[in-house]
């Protein structure tokens, strides 16, 4: 009897110590539970990380429409719940947290999410991100089916205007959802999302928003990866204004024009301090660039009616290719001093005006070398030429 008494007493233990061991590994998981009406179909589930989508598991609800998956996340992640058909869910978790989704029959959005306030707070977001594509959608409709319609272009305008009023009204609701929810990962999710083609957030006009995420994110769990990511970001962006605000200040007109030197076309070294005495128009452009070319007969039209008032002009290339920039000077027949930076968009030139690459662009020069006028607007370079040599600089 003892030895069966014994025997008895060693099974118990065996069953709590593996009971113990099944709730941990419970404890040490991430769940999602659901349930979708779907036929035929494949739950997908995805982590994702900024571009980065990883592939974690997969459900076949064809015959059993109600699916689990469990997978480790030390800390609070995205994840991504991909079926044909179906707008895709959006789920934050961490070891420790079940989240239940439910498909329902609602046809703008057919999800119950349940369990943490992370992911409840995201399914906020894309519901109304949903709600509102919608209308968009309808806009789009009406569209296209009014194309024949004899009053088409007061139409097409009518439907721009609500859009413009959809999409403002969306993006003040999300600015006010990121004022109330600063350290949740929806306004994470949000501050660098689209709304069709458009930013909600722009990272210089709204850096402020930017800045009260990554805080609040960054205060409540300092050493989560997103959180991180995102402080980052947010530095860069706060570099990129100072740098901004710094070039503004540096080429503001009044200011002289920053020395470089280069060679020209044929050999001879170029500098802006050899054109003082002379009105000098810098022109900045690729004959890559199809919007350049289009520019380039009116730099010409310009050259030939202020060249003898005392115009010149340096034009300065950012193409690899020696030979295309050449034959577009020849095709296009324009008239200057001509510089090829081959170093595209690593010119140190670029960073001294401060082009990025956003071409074409032109610097306006008084005769005492300094900024007069510069910008992408070629429609006002015309007048501000003439402005300049008839009237005088007025800084």
């Amino acid at each position: 009897m003892k030895k069966y008494t014994s025997l008895i007493l060693l099974l118990i233990i065996t069953f709590m110590f593996v009971s113990c061991g099944s709730d941990k590994t419970v404890k040490n998981k991430a769940v999602i539970i659901g349930k979708y009406l779907q036929k035929d179909a494949q739950i997908f589930l995805k982590k994702v990380h900024a571009n980065n989508v990883k592939l974690l598991d997969s459900a076949d609800i064809s015959v059993n429409p109600e699916f689990t998956f469990r997978f480790n996340s030390p800390d609070y992640a995205l994840f991504r719940l991909e079926c044909e058909g179906l707008y895709p869910i959006i789920v934050v978790a961490r070891n420790g947290d079940t989240i239940r989704i439910e498909q329902t029959t609602d046809v703008v959005w057919p999800f119950i999410v349940e369990g943490n306030d992370e992911s409840r707070l995201a399914a906020i977001y894309f519901e109304r991100l949903k709600l509102d594509e919608r209308r968009v959608d309808s806009l789009s409709a009406i569209f296209h089916n009014s194309q024949s319609h004899p009053d088409f272009m007061a139409i097409r305008d009518e439907l721009n205007r609500r859009f413009v009023n959809i999409r403002e009204s969306h993006t003040e609701w999300c600015k006010a959802f990121v004022k109330d929810h600063p350290a949740s990962f929806a306004s994470l999710i949000m501050i660098n999302s689209f709304f069709r083609e458009f930013l909600l957030f722009d990272q210089k006009e709204d850096f402020a928003y930017f800045e009260l995420v990554a805080n609040a994110v960054k205060e409540r769990m300092p050493e989560n990866r997103y959180a991180i990511d995102l402080n980052d970001q947010v530095e860069r962006i706060r570099k990129g204004i100072e740098v901004e605000a710094e070039a503004q200040m540096r080429l503001a007109p009044g200011q002289k024009v920053p020395e470089f030197e280069m060679k020209s076309m044929d050999g001879k070294t170029i500098r802006p301090s050899d054109m003082e005495g002379k009105y000098l128009l810098i022109y900045f452009w690729a004959a890559a660039d199809a919007e350049s070319r289009q520019i380039n007969p009116f730099i010409a039209k310009l050259y030939e009616a202020y060249n003898k008032m005392g115009l010149e002009i340096m034009t300065i290339s950012f193409d690899m290719d020696a030979n295309v920039w050449k034959a577009a000077i020849e095709l296009d027949a324009l008239p200057g001093t001509h510089i090829d930076d081959a170093s595209g968009p690593r010119s140190a030139v670029q960073k001294l005006f401060n082009i990025k690459m956003r071409l074409p662009t032109y610097f306006l020069i008084d005769t005492q070398g300094r900024i007069y006028k510069h910008g992408r607007d070629f429609k006002e370079l015309d007048p501000a030429i003439e402005e300049l040599i008839t009237k005088g600089p007025n800084y």
